[in-house]
């Protein structure tokens, strides 16, 4: 039994669970980072649920509305609502140097999702690249292994964990 198999038939970890309410609340998403590298069948442990999110205003509001349900907050003191605006962004990437926007659970830390903030890593510019997962019943858009490769391998200097991730990627087969 594959990993992929394994992790379906465990009881939902936090993970899980965030993927699926955001699946269950209709958030257009993509899963990426090191959950989609487990998606994908690769053995680690991350620390967060990495997402490109569609940042068109029903859509993220419907993220934002998901991540309060679940006790998730801004790690900074931004309202959420201003990454609506690609200006905003823009600032946070230049100025902050931030890659990410961070939502956590202060009570559990555990619990930590971030979104992309890089065009690259955009929901516009992923979304046509992207495999469908099943998780505790519910369909997943997770960034293609392809892709996921690719992105890993253009990080410099890599991590551990990438070259970790690459060398699997590269060397297993689903």
């Amino acid at each position: 039994m594959g990993l992929f198999a394994m992790i379906t038939k465990l009881p939902m970890g936090p993970y899980e669970e965030i993927l699926c309410a955001l699946a269950q609340s209709g958030v257009d998403f993509i899963v990426g980072g090191g959950v989609a590298c487990v998606l994908h069948g690769v053995e680690r442990v991350t620390m967060d649920v990495d997402v490109a999110v569609q940042m068109q205003a029903d859509n993220f509001g419907k993220f934002i509305a998901t991540m309060e349900r679940l006790g998730l907050k801004p790690r900074v003191p931004i309202a959420p609502a201003s990454l609506l605006d690609p200006e905003t962004i823009k600032m946070i990437v230049q100025e902050k140097h931030a890659l990410v926007f961070s939502f956590i659970d202060p009570d559990r830390p555990f619990r930590h999702v971030d979104i992309f903030l890089r065009d690259d890593l955009s929901y516009a510019t992923l979304v046509d690249d992207v495999e469908w997962k099943e998780l505790y019943g519910t369909r997943i858009r997770v960034i293609s292994r392809r892709r996921l490769l690719a992105i890993k391998e253009a990080i410099q200097p890599p991590r551990t964990k990438d070259l970790i991730d690459i060398e699997w990627l590269r060397n297993n087969q689903p």
